[in-house]
């Protein structure tokens, strides 16, 4: 198959509708290909496109044709010192021809200068992308289990949770809200050196996305915090669910106290807005959060491959009794 001319460069604005196009088409492909649904995906909403490449704006790149046509894109985050690849795309019929590689080396040159853990997650049946992956220097680590919780069917035990002690941050003032951010970068830092979850709780703020909610200890420090994401990530979204898209409680905190009450916090604003099912992804090396959650109505769905740099601190190789739940870091 012959090549084709391409250059790579940062993501701006004015390419989020082609990346919903682009992005929609490759994963309508996947999905009819592995798991035989026929439907079209429908696209990612340009909000949703633009709340993820707001995280780290200078980390999004798009392959550009000579043409001007958009033949690839690839999203990364950066949370504290953890960098992380997400979704990237490149259409069915011009894979193969070097825009992923490409898209790839360029996100790593990028996040290696600011980051000392990279990882990414891809699907199983990702043959093509683990290899990609592998070649350029990516191991396979512990994987993530996606888990899910019906609000219907476990409403009697959250109703009855103990609320006591959960706060909306949201809600808070500046100077409250200043001091639990402190608070919880100091509990993302001790899950692992240099992790800093902040940047999902300001970003859920400032985009409408969602709110996060703080269990605090007798003193009124931040012992556990729960980020949840109520906004949909593609157009037309009539699932129903609501994603916990980061839970994690402090290390000596009672974790037993503060994910019932943190749930009961998700319940109660879930439920107002209409929802049925909430959805959250654990890293494996933490069993005992998922025995937690598991314990609490959550049901184990799929797994997903979680890959990091062979350069990767080993903490992240060991199995850990902390908390903390979210589908790329930890």
């Amino acid at each position: 198959m012959p090549g084709i001319d391409f250059s790579v460069r940062q993501m701006v604005e004015g390419d989020l509708p082609a990346v919903a196009e682009v992005e929609a088409g490759v994963f309508t492909d996947w999905y009819r290909t592995y798991r035989r649904d026929p439907e079209p995906l429908p696209e990612r909403t340009v909000a949703e496109l633009r709340y993820a490449s707001s995280r780290d704006p200078r980390g999004n790149f798009v392959a550009i044709a000579s043409d001007g046509a958009m033949v690839g894109f690839m999203f990364s985050r950066l949370w504290g010192r953890v960098g992380w690849m997400g979704t990237f795309g490149v259409p069915t019929q011009l894979q193969g021809l070097g825009v992923g590689r490409a898209l790839v080396e360029q996100t790593l040159t990028y996040l290696r200068k600011k980051a000392t853990v990279i990882g990414l997650e891809t699907m199983p049946e990702s043959g093509a992308n683990i290899g990609l992956y592998i070649r350029t220097g990516f191991v396979t680590a512990y994987p993530t289990v996606v888990l899910e919780l019906s609000l219907i069917q476990q409403a009697e035990q959250l109703k009855g949770a103990n609320p006591d002690g959960v706060t909306v941050w949201d809600e808070e003032g500046w100077p409250a809200r200043k001091r639990m951010l402190g608070e919880i970068r100091e509990i993302s830092g001790a899950h692992l050196p240099g992790l800093d979850y902040t940047v999902e709780v300001e970003g859920m703020r400032e985009h409408s996305f969602g709110e996060t909610l703080l269990s605090t200890d007798a003193a009124g420090r931040v012992d556990g915090f729960a980020v949840l994401r109520t906004a949909p990530f593609r157009g037309e979204d009539t699932s129903g669910r609501v994603y916990l898209h980061i839970l994690a409680v402090g290390p000596g905190s009672d974790a037993d106290r503060v994910i019932q009450s943190l749930l009961r916090g998700v319940w109660v604003r879930a439920t107002k807005l209409g929802f049925t099912t909430v959805v959250t992804g654990v890293n494996a090396r933490y069993q005992h959060a998922i025995e937690l959650l598991l314990s609490r109505g959550f049901r184990a769905m799929r797994a997903a491959i979680r890959m990091v740099e062979r350069t990767a601190p080993p903490e992240i190789f060991t199995p850990s009794s902390g908390i903390n739940a979210s589908r790329w870091a930890g």
